[in-house]
């Protein structure tokens, strides 16, 4: 399996980068307000667990169209698929409106009291330029035929999907789901719509797991432009998908998490299962040594103090022998009746064999070991050995643990406490998972942080997601590859100077994103504010120098104040403009990038 080292491009970086510089300068912000029944529509899940919070609480429920600049989408309460359109050319918001109409959950004749459990927020995707996918978040899948989306015309449902329903797609639960990407491909003459939802699956008494179906259409070639499923699988884990995306064929889905991704079914191709764990007859092997005539050892920086409790039908002797020559190894052998239960070439070190001392009363038996390298302390005795038992309280021989301390600091990039956002023992690995054969082809390895967001800087390819490299947030694109070919490659695409290093400093942040240029990143809270970091602090921030004489950039942020509009819902992140989805209105912070 290749591994991807994802190193960044030096040309990309900026070395001399000294940090924002806090601009008083007002952000011009237009407002929008709702009308009585224009309001978001959202729904609440009352299950307690962490992946529900996080899906149903930081879900962004306005959806930017990457073919169509400054044009984003929205559904009110209800049911009306909301268009929200900024003019750069006149700088000015245009009135919202509605392009297609959602039928209500009653309408479909379901019991909203008995689904809610089931229910997720509605969701929606542009897998083209001329159409649209919408899940009602109650298991239904609508593709829109929406045509030149500048037009702001009605938009017009081809077909109408519940995948639970269908024989292809099988281990879908009840309910619903999220739309999370989706890809148009033409291929041998066929017109396939490939896009993945996620469910949760709450288990009463364990971790709840994440479900991801892969579901793809196609389009009648004669009579209505109509889609049917013609394929399904799905993808278990135990992780939370921090990102995922289907590559540019549709061949192939990325998955970045802390738990492994599998395939569970696949309707056009058997999923071969692992291979089945050995029998107890099979997998019972001989008890080592140690297992047998058990004892427990401790350290010091200089000696290492092995003991055995004395049994009586147990005879225990120790073989020390220095070496006979220059080449010739030393020998230090523990025995129990005949049984070698620690040989002196398995030890994590060498010892000075002149100096080990054994002694023996009516319980115990010692064996005092003294290290040829002084200070280092030893990880295990032999391989396959017992841990080390834990020194009693009050014994100052050893120095303390320091398994809870943090890593030593890095003097030009101190760490502090807000950078470990999840606990060291969580790694994060960004994984390419084949259609063809169900394997995992390539993986990436992210470290202890997941990807920061992800965002789609050009219409048609894949989303791009952001890690943090050091200080910065490094950007990373799928690369096209020829059809067929199982690779992945990921380019570093650009950088958001020091962007890792100020959003782990805010703990109140909701969403995370940058412009499509790279222009500025923004870190926006749930109801305090948005922070906007630009690159670039302007003519202002020119010619700055050290003193040593170096020259530096610097760049600018600025912070708008939110103030009754309610939580935020979703933002949607332009070249020249930032839009904001609020409880109460819609705001469009113009922002002037130089």
């Amino acid at each position: 399996m290749p591994h991807i080292e994802l190193r960044p491009d030096q040309k990309l970086l900026k070395p001399n980068f000294d940090g924002y510089k806090l601009s008083l300068e007002p952000v011009p912000v237009l407002s929008t307000e709702f009308s009585p029944t224009s309001h978001p529509h959202r729904v609440k899940t009352n299950d307690c667990s962490y992946y529900h919070a996080r899906l149903f609480g930081m879900q962004n429920h306005l959806v930017r169209d990457p073919w169509a600049p400054g044009q984003c989408y929205y559904l009110d309460s209800i049911g009306l698929l909301q268009r929200v359109c900024y003019d750069s050319a006149q700088g000015r918001m245009l009135p919202i409106a509605a392009v297609y109409k959602l039928p209500t959950v009653s309408s479909n004749g379901s019991n909203g009291e008995e689904d809610v459990a089931a229910r997720y927020n509605c969701s929606l995707l542009f897998p083209s330029e001329h159409h649209c996918l919408l899940s009602d978040g109650c298991g239904t899948v609508r593709v829109l035929e929406t045509g030149d989306r500048n037009t702001g015309r009605e938009w017009k449902a081809q077909s109408t999907l519940r995948p639970v329903e269908h024989n292809l797609a099988q281990g879908v639960l009840p309910g619903g789901g999220v739309l999370l990407d989706g890809r148009y491909v033409v291929r041998d003459g066929k017109r396939l719509l490939h896009f993945l939802t996620l469910q949760l699956d709450g288990q009463p008494e364990a971790k709840s797991k994440c479900l991801l179906h892969w579901h793809t259409l196609e389009q009648q070639q004669s009579g209505p432009p109509a889609w049917t499923l013609c394929a399904s699988r799905t993808l278990a884990s135990n992780g939370y998908p921090r990102f995922c995306a289907l590559d540019y064929h549709a061949a192939a889905v990325l998955v970045a998490s802390d738990q492994p991704y599998r395939f569970v079914y696949d309707s056009e191709r058997p999923v071969v299962g692992p291979e089945p764990k050995p029998t107890e007859s099979e997998s019972v092997e001989p008890p080592a040594a140690w297992e047998q005539f058990p004892f427990r050892w401790t350290q010091t920086p200089d000696e290492v103090n092995v003991t055995f409790d004395k049994h009586k039908d147990v005879q225990y002797r120790v073989v020390c022998e220095p070496s006979s020559g220059p080449n010739e190894p030393s020998l230090l052998q523990v025995f129990a009746n005949d049984t070698v239960v620690i040989d002196g070439a398995q030890l994590f070190a060498a010892i000075d064999h002149d100096s080990t001392t054994w002694s023996m009363d009516p319980k115990l038996f010692d064996i005092a070991m003294r290290k040829q390298q002084p200070g280092v302390m030893w990880p295990f005795l032999f391989p396959g050995a017992p841990d080390e038992a834990v020194p009693e309280a009050g014994d100052a021989s050893r120095p303390p643990p320091d398994v809870d301390l943090p890593p030593a600091p890095n003097l030009s990039a101190p760490l502090e406490p807000c950078d470990f956002e999840s606990g060291q023992d969580t790694y994060y690995t960004l994984e390419r998972l084949s259609a063809a054969d169900h394997t995992v082809t390539h993986t990436a390895s992210l470290g202890h942080g997941p990807p920061l967001f992800a965002v789609t800087l050009r219409a048609g390819l894949p989303a791009t997601f952001a890690t943090r490299h050091d200080v910065d947030a490094c950007l990373w694109q799928l690369q096209p590859v020829p059809l067929g070919a199982e690779d992945c490659r990921l380019q570093h695409e650009g950088t958001l100077h020091a962007f890792g290093y100020v959003q782990a400093s805010k703990r109140q942040q909701k969403f995370l994103g940058c412009a499509p240029d790279l222009g500025y990143g923004v870190v926006c809270e749930s109801h305090r504010g948005v922070y906007l970091y630009k690159g670039s602090y302007g003519a202002s921030g020119a010619g700055l120098r050290n003193r040593t004489g170096a020259q530096v950039t610097i760049g600018q942020h600025q912070f708008v104040s939110l103030k009754d509009v309610g939580e935020v819902l979703g933002i949607a992140c332009e070249n020249d403009v930032l839009i904001l989805l609020a409880e109460k209105a819609i705001l469009a912070l113009q922002l002037t990038v130089e």
